[in-house]
């Protein structure tokens, strides 16, 4: 299991992930919401829920949702901006959904599914516990190294090193990264009447970003199995390129999202 499967990486990554990452995924977690088609009333889980982005968003279209993450870090976020939304947070496990079967009208994950050390058990449970005809929509990056920090690093390590490629974020990214194959593992979990939609948003930051070792940078994938030298030298790549990219001091990279949308079987 890497480090950014454990829930002490989340724990410890929050505030991080708020700051740098969430006005970038939110904006999916939008497309998500979008997708699912909501009605009133419907009853949707989100799992994987991190600070809760798609739970807001939601909940805002009408949806009385059920929020769910290994992170009590995460859980605590989405609690403090719940307010009188119809939302009940979670600290649970994915993998091995503490809930009953054919419960839920809508289950969500956005970007949370290919992160699980073992990504099908996620599917597979998203499938139990949604109601015969329900709704599923799962959200992955389109490459197998996630997005952001994470696509300056990989390209970097590779400039690098030419001979030695940067490994993917983790198996089930690599995996559901390609639309034939997510579609495959979805009805593989349970699903039909399956339809991949990509939507692009950039990813805008400060290039500083990557100046800094934050828990995000220093467990990063990118950087797995160099020793301390050859990650500084991939960091500070990463960093100069970062920079090159910037427009009146801000990065932009065009990033795009696999959106699949199933039916429960």
């Amino acid at each position: 299991m890497h480090t950014i499967q454990t829930q002490a990486f989340w724990d410890a990554s929050s505030g991080d992930y708020v700051a740098g990452a969430e006005p970038f995924t939110a904006l999916f977690c939008k497309e998500a919401a979008m997708i699912a088609a909501i009605e009133p009333g419907d009853l949707l889980l989100d799992v994987a829920t991190g600070p809760g982005a798609l739970a807001l968003a939601a909940a805002q279209a009408g949806a009385i949702v059920t929020a769910i993450d290994f992170s009590q870090a995460m859980i605590d976020r989405l609690v403090a901006r719940t307010g009188s939304l119809p939302i009940t947070a979670r600290q649970m496990d994915g993998q091995a959904l503490d809930l009953p079967d054919a419960t839920f009208d809508i289950a969500c994950s956005v970007f949370g599914v290919p992160l699980f050390s073992n990504f099908r058990s996620g599917l597979s449970e998203m499938a139990r516990v949604l109601r015969r005809g329900g709704r599923s929509v799962i959200a992955v990056a389109d490459n197998p190294w996630g997005f952001g920090p994470n696509r300056l690093l990989a390209a970097a390590r590779e400039e690098l090193r030419p001979d030695d490629a940067a490994p993917p974020m983790t198996e089930g990214g690599a995996i559901l990264a390609d639309a034939a194959r997510l579609a495959s593992e979805l009805e593989a979990a349970g699903f039909e009447q399956i339809e991949v939609h990509r939507r692009t948003h950039d990813f805008v930051a400060d290039p500083g970003l990557l100046a800094v070792d934050s828990p995000m940078i220093g467990a990063n994938p990118m950087l797995a199995g160099l020793d301390d030298e050859e990650r500084a030298k991939v960091v500070k790549l990463a960093a100069t390129r970062a920079s090159e990219l910037a427009t009146d001091g801000v990065m932009r990279l065009a990033s795009t999202a696999l959106i699949a949308l199933g039916r429960r079987t």
